[in-house]
C-alpha cells in the first residue's frame, strides 16, 4: 500500500534528531504546498499524474526551501554556499602562506582558508569568540539541517509515488 504524505510528514517529526522548534521552522518551508501533498492523490485517476503533480511539487519546495535559507542570515545576495572575503595581510605573512602554498601545490586562497578554519574554530573552543555570536551560528547550523532533511523527506515521498507507478 502506498504511503501518503502524512505518513512521512509524521514519521520525520518523529525520528528527527532536531529539536521539535527547529524541526517546526523547516515544515514552514512548505507551508504553501503541504496542502497539495496531502490532497496530491485524491481526484486523480491516473498514477502517472500523481508522480508529475509530486514532481511539480517537489520543485516548489526546493524554491520555497532556497528563500527560507537565504531568510536565514538576511545578508545573503544569492543562493551560494560561499562568500568573497577580501582582507590585508602583512607582507612576511603573505609570504608565509605563498611558500606553503607552493609546497603544497595548493591555491593560496585554500591555504589562506585552513588558516582562518583553524583559527576561527580554535577561538570557538576557547570561548574567545562572543557568546552571541556562536548561539547564532548554532542556531542557523541547525536550521541549514532541518531544511536539508525536509528536501530529503520530499525526494522519499517522490521516490514512493515512483514505486507505486512502476509496481
Amino acid at each position: 500500500m502506498s504511503k501518503d504524505w502524512t505518513y512521512f510528514r509524521e514519521e520525520w517529526l518523529k525520528n528527527t534528531s532536531l529539536q521539535e522548534d527547529d524541526a517546526k521552522w523547516a515544515l514552514e518551508a512548505l507551508i504553501n504546498s503541504e496542502k497539495e501533498f496531502y490532497e496530491v492523490e485524491s481526484g486523480i485517476q491516473n498514477k502517472e499524474d500523481v508522480f508529475i503533480k509530486v514532481k511539480n511539487l517537489k520543485k516548489k519546495v526546493r524554491d520555497n526551501i532556497s528563500s527560507k535559507e537565504l531568510s536565514l542570515d538576511n545578508i545573503a545576495l544569492n543562493t551560494s554556499t560561499s562568500n568573497k572575503l577580501q582582507i590585508s595581510v602583512p607582507s612576511n605573512l603573505n609570504y608565509l602562506l605563498k611558500v606553503w602554498a607552493a609546497a603544497e601545490g595548493r591555491d593560496l586562497s585554500s591555504v589562506a582558508f585552513q588558516c582562518l578554519e583553524t583559527g576561527l574554530r580554535e577561538m570557538k573552543s576557547k570561548g574567545s569568540l562572543p557568546a552571541v555570536a556562536i548561539d547564532r551560528y548554532d542556531s542557523v547550523c541547525k536550521k541549514r539541517i532541518a531544511l536539508a532533511e525536509i528536501i530529503n523527506l520530499v525526494d522519499k515521498y517522490e521516490s514512493e509515488k515512483k514505486g507505486v507507478i512502476n509496481d
